[in-house]
């Protein structure tokens, strides 16, 4: 595990009860995708069949650690979704197999991806499960997220929380390990919100996307109410991912709010001057009432909103701040009356 970056605490605590022999039957990995978790499941599971741990840490060299790095143990099981859900009849099948003890490792280990991804059969098929666990079989359920798990399973399950990976470490592994080059891989590593996979995502196909979203935002207070319209209209259509589109517009909010407020920040993405200069005249209010407005949208569609209404409303509160005119203007309020 001293391989693995950053998550000091969680590799504590995992040692600290290889060391006192206090395995639990059942381990719940929480945190961003990316951050982890699933190579921390692959690493404790080599500690807990390795033949000669040091220093309680699997050693990668005996016949075990081999095994299970080359995915060829017998004792390591992995489940993973079938589709968009675990489903019950692999819980099924894995209740069959854990009739019988471990074939050669010390410990079987049973690691849960998208353990959140489980339906309800299945859940409640695990739960029973965990409820009379076999005698040397560790689960390790990983979930970004723990309230998206049944509150049973949760309370069968010792808790570790991963942390956000730090950008410095993101950015030397953009660089060194997947060949960024360093303008784009510094971008990425402060958008990553500490995920590595979202970095090597947003440094590959998505960083341009959202320079030309913002700057097409930016020329809002420009356009037409009918060229704001269609620029709308295009962008729901055109988009595969609506909801990232709009944390990419925090991102662009929040560079805009510290440009105005820090004279020495550096913003993420290039900002207009002409927008700058407009709302170096606003109170801060009016600047985090933008920024409020988009956390709104982004709830909204959660809640499965029209997407159609729900980006109108938003760039029509952009243009109207950001032009220097008042929101409560009528026609962005006949929109933001409308049942979204």
């Amino acid at each position: 595990m001293k391989n693995l970056p950053g998550q000091d605490r969680a590799k504590r605590f995992l040692q600290q009860l290889h060391r006192r022999d206090l395995i639990p039957h059942a381990l719940l990995f929480s945190g961003l995708a990316g951050v982890g978790k699933k190579a921390m499941a692959h690493q404790f599971a080599k500690l807990l069949n390795c033949l000669d741990p040091q220093d309680h840490d699997c050693c990668d060299r005996c016949n075990a650690c081999r095994k299970i790095d080359a995915n060829v143990h017998p004792d390591m099981i992995r489940v993973l979704r079938e589709g968009a859900f675990i489903r019950i009849s692999q819980i099924r099948e894995l209740r069959h197999q854990l009739k019988f003890a471990p074939f050669e490792g010390i410990r079987r280990v049973i690691i849960l991806e998208d353990a959140h991804k489980l339906n309800e059969e299945a859940s409640n098929a695990l739960l029973k499960i965990l409820e009379e666990p076999p005698r040397n079989n560790i689960f390790i359920l990983n979930t970004p997220e723990p309230r998206m798990l049944l509150q049973t399973l949760l309370s069968r399950c010792c808790h570790v929380r991963f942390q956000p990976l730090e950008s410095t470490w993101i950015l030397e592994n953009l660089v060194q390990r997947e060949g960024i080059e360093p303008f784009s891989a510094q971008k990425a590593a402060r958008l990553s919100l500490g995920s590595n996979d979202r970095a090597q995502q947003l440094s590959r196909e998505t960083l341009s996307q959202w320079q030309e979203l913002t700057s097409q935002l930016g020329s809002l207070p420009t356009l037409s109410m009918s060229g704001l319209f269609r620029f709308v209209s295009g962008w729901v259509k055109k988009t595969e991912d609506l909801e990232e589109d709009l944390q990419c517009i925090k991102f662009w909010m929040r560079d805009m709010v510290f440009s105005v407020l820090l004279a020495d920040y550096e913003p993420i993405f290039e900002l207009d001057p002409h927008i700058l200069h407009s709302l170096n005249r606003l109170p801060a209010e009016d600047l985090f009432e933008l920024y409020d407005h988009v956390e709104a949208a982004a709830h909204h569609l959660t809640l499965n909103a029209n997407k159609q209404l729900m980006a109108e409303g938003l760039c029509l509160t952009i243009r109207n701040i950001v032009h220097g005119k008042s929101h409560r203007n009528p026609i962005s309020q006949v929109r933001q009356g409308l049942p979204l």
